[in-house]
């Protein structure tokens, strides 16, 4: 994931101060927005790079800035019962009467008697927009129909991704991508919001004076939003008791109708079979230290996508729900290196939709910081390992006193924290017990991908508080190891003694054990608590 990018048709060190109207050449595709920025200079940029067109963030940024803006915090009662009204009506920026996107939409909250301009396009882009794909099918009409079928007629919800689709394979890789994704397609609400950009740029686009361009003043109708906590940062006034929003940081405890979990399918997905792991990134694709991004070439299709990285939004669902990467198809390998083979990209990439007429490897931002609480929803993962401790319970007397479920970190280039079938989150369980009057803990990976052959871990901390203490530790040291335990940390921490792994029954089939080999595999737990 790289940080270090720059659009060469803009200065150094230019600041965003203004986000103007949009604006699409006669018969043209793509739609682009116009900047207004530090120094006095007018400039655009297309409609893809949405993400990170943020009012007072730096573009091409030659060193490190702080993000600006006094910070804001405030729970929504219902975002549809805001007010409308424009950047000009902002009696805190009498600054902005010259300025051409004074005109632009905005939301009017009152918190606790203080007027709250929200910008319409920030709050659009923390809800919707990502990476390009969904930013270009935002204006749209009838878009998600086109690259999507939804199936609700099961058990559980199945997306279909059609043949024709233009999302790229790697973003359905990430967790967070295909949650936000699903919340769009499933959530009545957010669907019906997420349309209302393409029908309010329908009904409101004009032609400009010398008629070769669409211009659109971005609105859309917001979902309610109710429970959701807003973190924001803008220019407060406190003679006009007007607080004027700059970004929007965090957005936690988002409502959604979506639960349970979701699959993804997708017919370009294929499930590798047989082979041994070998190192390698997969679908992302590796590039030099600074490029370049080119505005106006599209991605091609056949070449890799860089994940860059950009200043992050906090955001969290209020009720948590899973995704799945279903295969439609399998293949046989010598040896896994992921979903394809790692492409070295050149120094210039495309920000911009990817279609067959491109010729650039693409990129795509990374700017969703997904904290949704949703660790307890893999536990079934650890079906049979729970089973065994169950076994410890009630053959063997232990009293189990706590059992949850983590997620691992990603650490560096890593891409051991996803599981490599399905890109779920790899989880670690732990559960604390007590047996004989000692405390144990006992730490167990998930491998039902088949990626690592790892024993379960058993410790003897002495006090419950330990694990806690430095599980940040041990879960960095985990991937760290590729998937192995940190055990010159265990060693350092609690003596040789103080810990021990218990191998996993042998098993004819990666990643699962044989049920009857239970009781015995309990028994092994059991022979090391007695030492």
């Amino acid at each position: 994931m790289k940080g270090d990018f720059k659009y060469p048709h803009l200065d150094d060190d230019l600041k965003i101060l203004g986000l103007g109207s949009l604006f699409c050449g006669i018969n043209r595709k793509q739609w682009s927005v116009n900047l207004f920025l530090s120094g006095n200079n007018r400039n655009h940029i297309r409609f893809s790079a949405a993400p990170i067109l943020v009012r007072y963030r730096m573009l091409n940024p030659s060193k490190s800035y702080t993000r600006s803006g006094k910070l804001l915090s405030f729970a929504v009662d219902d975002a549809q019962d805001w007010k409308v009204g424009k950047i000009d009506d902002c009696p805190g920026l009498a600054y902005h009467q010259k300025k051409n996107d004074s005109n632009q939409y905005c939301f009017v909250a009152n918190v606790d008697g203080t007027e709250v301009y929200i910008p319409q396009f920030e709050l659009a882009r923390v809800l919707f927009y990502h990476d390009p794909f969904m930013a270009r099918l935002s204006l749209q009409h009838n878009s998600l129909n086109e690259e999507f079928y939804i199936d609700e007629s099961g058990e559980k919800a199945t997306i279909h991704v059609l043949s024709e689709a233009e999302y790229p394979l790697c973003y359905y890789n990430r967790d967070d991508s295909r949650r936000f994704l699903s919340w769009v397609l499933l959530d009545t609400q957010a669907r019906a919001s997420f349309e209302s950009i393409s029908a309010g740029l329908v009904s409101g686009k004009n032609l400009s004076n010398d008629g070769n361009y669409h211009l659109w003043d971005f609105k859309f109708n917001p979902p309610s939003l109710s429970g959701v906590e807003l973190t924001v940062s803008g220019w407060h006034d406190f003679a006009s008791n007007s607080f004027f929003v700059w970004e929007i940081r965090g957005l936690t405890k988002l409502p959604s109708s979506v639960s349970g979990e979701i699959d993804f399918v997708n017919p370009k997905y294929e499930r590798t079979v047989g082979g041994k792991p070998t190192r390698g990134d997969g679908s992302i694709g590796t590039a030099p230290e600074q490029f370049n991004l080119d505005d106006d070439e599209l991605s091609d299709t056949d070449k890799a996508t860089m994940q860059l990285q950009s200043d992050t939004v906090t955001i969290s669902f209020a009720d948590a729900f899973i995704t799945n990467r279903i295969s439609a198809k399998t293949r046989t390998v010598n040896h896994k290196t992921g979903d394809a083979e790692k492409e070295v990209c050149d120094k210039n990439l495309s920000a911009n939709e990817k279609e067959v007429t491109g010729t650039l490897p693409g990129g795509s931002w990374n700017n969703i910081n997904d904290q949704t609480d949703d660790a307890h929803l893999y536990l079934n993962k650890f079906n049979i390992f729970l089973e065994m401790v169950d076994v410890l319970e009630s053959v063997h007397g232990c009293k189990v006193v706590n059992k949850e479920t983590v997620k691992l970190p990603k650490v560096g280039e890593s891409k051991k924290h996803w599981l490599a079938d399905s890109q779920n989150p790899r989880c670690m369980a732990i559960v604390e017990l007590i047996y004989d009057s000692q405390l144990i803990t006992l730490l167990e990976i998930d491998t039902s991908d088949g990626s690592n052959k790892l024993s379960t871990m058993m410790l003897k901390t002495g006090a419950s508080g330990w694990v806690a203490e430095n599980l940040e530790s041990i879960k960095v040291g985990v991937i760290r190891k590729s998937l192995g335990w940190p055990s010159d940390f265990f060693k350092h921490e609690l003596t040789e003694s103080g810990f021990s792994g218990i191998p996993h029954p042998k098993s004819k089939h990666s990643g699962k054990l044989d049920p009857n080999e239970i009781g015995p595999w309990a028994q092994r737990f059991v022979n090391w608590m007695k030492r």
